[in-house]
């Protein structure tokens, strides 16, 4: 690869020291791009010389010119990147910076492993996207799930879900989670959801804290199309919630339509312990 663009987050790395890190491993190897919009801070903290090693782009180019997308930061800075280069089918790697990482590929500790990146030493594993589509035809886009519940924290609603126009349950609950298999080790997990093997093609459907005792977890196959529909009288307005980045209201007998999308991420894969391996060592940490 000769083109690299470079996403940081700058919660995570207040300092810049793993940004300067990753440039220094790759900088005399590849191009590397930034989005202009972190030139001030980056130059602020690193000096010229750190200019003299990367380009400066807009964000329309930084995914046009990037070969690949390295990412530093938690899953969210992950769910970040992925909403700006799946439409341009831009693979993504991630170096963990927040607490758990479960789509990270690589710890700070681990950059001597991008030697791989350069040689082409990695493979390419693809993952589903969920797209919603609103009563008022606007669509979103979510690479963990999509969550439906009331805008009050207090408030129990009511939610019918349907699968291909046929009802499968009325849940009396605090919301519901529409998840990928990448988020099922998400909130669904949270929630009480069962772990799916992230290449895997479905969608599960997770009440969250439901007045029942027989409601579970729901696994529909990635063909569906369903329907979650707003049946709650007492709290008219619903707060769908995109990865956690994008907020819609539906209103009291409003529906959204959620299935698989056609685009997909791309992840880029340099070790290989696989989905397991990681799975096993994170759920250790947070016991």
């Amino acid at each position: 690869m000769k083109t690299i663009g470079i996403f940081p987050n700058a919660d995570k790395d207040i300092d810049y020291s793993g940004t300067s890190k990753v440039v220094a491993a790759l900088g005399k190897k590849a191009r590397l791009l930034f989005d202009i919009g972190q030139r001030e801070q980056l130059a602020s903290v690193l000096g010229g010389q750190f200019e003299q090693q990367v380009e400066f782009v807009s964000a329309d180019e930084f995914t046009a010119r990037s070969e690949a997308v390295v990412v530093l930061g938690g899953d969210g800075s992950i769910l970040k990147a992925a909403r700006r280069c799946a439409p341009a089918d831009v693979p993504l790697l991630g170096i963990n910076l927040g607490r758990v990482g479960y789509m990270a590929e690589l710890e700070l500790d681990e950059l001597d492993l991008l030697d791989r990146l350069l040689s082409g030493e990695y493979r390419i594993e693809r993952r589903m996207l969920l797209e919603a589509e609103l009563p008022d035809g606007r669509r979103g886009f979510a690479l963990n799930d999509a969550v439906l519940g009331g805008e009050s924290l207090f408030r129990m609603v009511e939610i019918e879900l349907y699968c291909d126009g046929k009802l499968v349950n009325r849940y009396r609950a605090d919301g519901l989670i529409a998840s990928t298999p990448t988020g099922s080790t998400a909130y669904s997990l949270s929630a009480g959801g069962a772990v799916i093997d992230p290449c895997m093609d479905a969608i599960m459907v997770t009440p969250i804290c439901t007045h029942s005792l027989n409601a579970v977890s729901v696994v529909f196959s990635a063909a569906s199309r369903l329907g979650l529909r707003n049946v709650s009288q007492r709290e008219s307005n619903l707060c769908l919630c995109l990865d956690g980045c994008e907020f819609y209201r539906l209103g009291y007998g409003e529906s959204v339509y959620i299935g698989r999308s056609t685009l997909e991420v791309s992840f880029i894969r340099l070790k290989d312990g696989g989905f397991y391996d990681v799975l096993r060592r994170k759920m250790a940490e947070r016991v």
